[in-house]
C-alpha cells in the first residue's frame, strides 16, 4: 500500500512537472516568430543578394517578438547605409503558426552620374570665398557610376582641367565570395598641378607657381582588399604606389618639400584599417559609435634611396547619442602618431587639409602627429520630411528627405612639430573655437552647412561648408 501511495505521488509530481515544462515549452514558442519569406519590391537594378546580405534576420531564421522591430530598424539603417536607395520601406506581414514575411519596399537612386566639372581648388569653400581668385577654377567630366551591374560595385573615372588637372579611375567589389565577405578595389590617379603649397609661413600656406611647367606631377596606384565577415566591423589592407615630380624651381626654393633638395620622390606603402561602424546613418548620424584604426607604412624598402620610411598610427572615434526628444550630442575625435618627427614638407601635413579647426580654415598646421576633438550639440529644428515634386517624373530625383538642425560646438587640436618655422606659432599649443550653425541635410548625401565661429584669437566670422560630414575623416 505504501508504495502504491509512493508511486501514485511520484506520478502526480512527474505529471505536474511534464505539463509545467510543456507550457514553458509553449510559451516560448508562442513568443518567438519564423521569417516565412522575404518579399522585395523596387529592386529595378539591385540583385536580390545585395539586399539580403544587409538584413539582420534571414529566411528560415525565429526571433523573439520584443526584438523583432529593433531587427527592423537595424535592417533598414544597414540598407540606407549602402547609399544605394533614397528611402526603404519595412514592413510585416504576419501568418499563421507564429510566422511572417518581411515586405520590403525601395525606391533606388539614380546610379550613373556623368557630371560637369565647375568647382574650386582651394582647401575649402570659406578660403575660395575670402580669396575670390577665380584662376583657380577646375573643370572636365566625371562619371560615377554607384551600383554597376546591380552588385554594389562602384566605378568612377575623372577628366580634370583648369587649376589642377587630373585623370583617374577606379573600381571597386564589395561582396565576393558565397557569403559576400570578400571585397577588392583598384586604381590609379594622374594629378597635374600648376601651384603647390611650398612652405608654411605665419601658420598659412604659401603658394607657388613656377612659370615653365607645372609645379608637381603625381602618380598613384593602389589595390585593396577588404574582409566585412557581417555588418559592422570591416577589415582592409591597402597597398600603394607614389610617384612625385616636381619643377627645379620647387626644389630649390624649399630643398625639404621632397626632402634633400630632389626633384622627384617615390616610394610603397602599405597599410591595415580597422574599421567598426554601428551608427544609424553614415550620411548624418544621430545614434551610434564609429571606431576607426589605420596603421600605416610609408616606405617599405622596395626602392632605394628613399630615406624617410614611416611608420604612422591614426585612429578616430566618433560617439553620438540622443539626450531627449530632438536634441542629440556627438563627439568626434581623431589622433596620428608618426615614428619620425622629421619628414619632407609633403609628407608633414597635419591640420587644415582634410581636417581642420571650425574658424581656422584660412590656416595650416603642419607636423608630425595630432590630435584633433569636436563636440557638438544640435536640436533638430525640423524633423526628417518627405516632399514629392509633382513635374519631376523620374522617382529617383521627384521624391526629396530634407531636415534641418541647429548646432552649438566646440573644436580642438594639438599639432606636434620638432623643428617648426619659428612664425608658425599654432604648433606645439592648444587651439580651440566655438561657435553655432545650421545643417541643412537633404538626399543624395548632401549637407549645406552655415557657421558663426570665434576662434582662439578672437577671430570670428561666417563659413560655409558642403560636404557629407566626417567622410572626411
Amino acid at each position: 500500500m505504501a508504495k502504491a501511495i509512493k508511486m501514485l505521488l511520484v506520478c502526480f509530481l512527474l505529471g505536474h512537472a511534464t505539463e509545467f515544462l510543456a507550457q514553458e515549452t509553449l510559451g516560448l514558442a508562442d513568443d518567438k516568430l519564423l521569417v516565412h519569406d522575404i518579399l522585395i519590391s523596387g529592386n529595378d537594378v539591385t540583385h536580390k543578394d545585395v539586399i539580403l546580405r544587409e538584413l539582420v534576420l534571414s529566411k528560415g531564421d525565429t526571433v523573439l517578438k520584443m526584438e523583432l522591430l529593433p531587427a527592423l530598424q537595424r535592417s533598414k539603417e544597414n540598407l540606407l547605409n549602402l547609399a544605394l536607395f533614397n528611402f526603404v520601406y519595412i514592413g510585416v506581414k504576419h501568418l499563421e503558426n507564429n510566422q511572417i514575411d518581411f515586405i520590403i519596399s525601395l525606391t533606388e537612386r539614380w546610379y550613373i552620374w556623368p557630371v560637369p566639372i565647375l568647382e574650386y581648388a582651394d582647401r575649402n569653400f570659406s578660403t575660395f570665398i575670402k580669396n575670390r581668385d577665380w584662376d583657380k577654377i577646375n573643370y572636365g567630366a566625371w562619371l560615377k557610376w554607384n551600383n554597376f551591374r546591380g552588385r554594389n560595385e562602384l566605378l568612377t573615372g575623372k577628366i580634370r582641367q583648369g587649376y589642377v588637372k587630373e585623370y583617374s579611375l577606379a573600381y571597386t567589389k564589395p561582396n565576393l565570395g558565397k557569403n559576400q565577405t570578400h571585397g577588392i578595389s583598384a586604381g590609379f590617379n594622374i594629378n597635374h598641378q600648376n601651384e603647390v603649397y611650398i612652405a608654411t609661413v605665419r601658420n598659412r600656406p604659401v603658394e607657388y607657381k613656377p612659370e615653365d611647367r607645372p609645379a608637381q606631377i603625381r602618380f598613384n596606384a593602389f589595390t585593396k582588399y577588404t574582409y566585412r565577415r557581417k555588418y559592422y566591423t570591416k577589415h582592409s589592407l591597402r597597398f600603394e604606389y607614389y610617384d612625385y615630380l616636381v619643377s627645379d624651381s620647387v626644389a630649390v626654393l624649399n630643398t625639404n618639400y621632397l626632402g634633400g633638395g630632389d626633384d622627384r620622390r617615390n616610394y610603397f606603402m602599405c597599410s591595415y584599417i580597422f574599421d567598426y561602424d554601428i551608427r544609424d546613418s553614415k550620411i548624418y548620424p544621430l545614434e551610434g559609435f564609429h571606431v576607426t584604426i589605420k596603421a600605416e607604412q610609408i616606405g617599405l624598402g622596395i626602392i632605394e634611396h628613399f630615406d624617410y620610411s614611416t611608420f604612422r598610427l591614426t585612429g578616430v572615434m566618433m560617439f553620438h547619442q540622443k539626450l531627449a526628444n530632438r536634441l542629440y550630442l556627438h563627439n568626434a575625435t581623431k589622433g596620428r602618431y608618426s615614428s619620425e618627427k622629421v619628414t619632407p614638407h609633403f609628407l608633414n601635413k597635419a591640420l587644415g587639409y582634410n581636417e581642420y579647426l571650425s574658424g581656422y580654415e584660412p590656416y595650416v598646421i603642419d607636423g608630425s602627429d595630432y590630435v584633433i576633438s569636436m563636440y557638438n550639440l544640435k536640436f533638430q529644428v525640423v524633423k526628417p520630411k518627405t516632399y514629392t515634386i509633382p513635374f519631376i517624373g523620374m522617382e529617383q530625383f521627384n521624391k526629396i528627405h530634407y531636415a534641418l538642425y541647429f548646432n552649438v560646438f566646440t573644436d580642438a587640436g594639438y599639432v606636434n612639430s620638432v623643428f617648426p618655422d619659428p612664425t608658425n606659432t599654432m604648433v606645439n599649443t592648444w587651439q580651440f573655437s566655438a561657435g553655432a550653425g545650421i545643417d541643412l541635410v537633404t538626399y543624395y548625401d548632401q549637407v549645406f552647412r552655415i557657421d558663426y565661429v570665434i576662434n582662439r584669437y578672437g577671430e570670428h566670422g561666417f563659413f560655409f561648408h558642403v560636404e557629407t560630414p566626417f567622410s572626411r575623416w
